[in-house]
């Protein structure tokens, strides 16, 4: 009989809290934590806004974690929040100042970022990278 196969959730959750380490001690220096530099930088990638329901879903963040993020970046003037065209969804935009927010994060990201890679291995973060998503997409279509 084959040892049992280590969690699933578990490990993950590991490798998620570890990886994350090194990423918020470099984004601090931004005045960012990794979930909130992450938010910031799929705005970006939406050309500056986005419905609160697709943040989420693209973050897979539930979205009281998303609105928990939010809060602080609006306080600070890096996003501001609007209503959609069909009145009932929030969306949430960029700001001129979140724009510089990232530029400013963007090198102690990139810092920490080709730390891990370098010391990973490139290739095998590629392969990993794509495994990962695979388990959200799994993870997803188990509900």
């Amino acid at each position: 009989m084959a040892p049992p196969l280590p969690c699933a959730c578990t490990a993950l959750r590991k490798a998620s809290r570890a990886v994350a380490r090194v990423y918020e001690h470099a984004l601090a220096q931004a005045d960012l934590t990794a979930t909130q530099f992450a938010v910031l930088r799929a705005l970006e990638r939406h050309g500056g806004a986005a419905p609160l329901s697709r943040l989420a879903d693209e973050l897979v963040l539930e979205r009281t974690s998303l609105y928990r993020a939010l809060t602080p970046l609006g306080r600070a003037q890096l996003v501001r929040f609007a209503g959609t065209a069909d009145r009932r969804a929030k969306a949430v935009a960029l700001t001129r100042t979140g724009r510089a927010r990232i530029a400013a994060a963007l090198p102690y990201w990139k810092a920490a970022h080709g730390a891990f890679v370098e010391r990973f291995g490139r290739a095998r973060w590629g392969a990993t990278a794509a495994v990962l998503d695979e388990a959200v997409r799994v993870a997803q279509e188990i509900g």
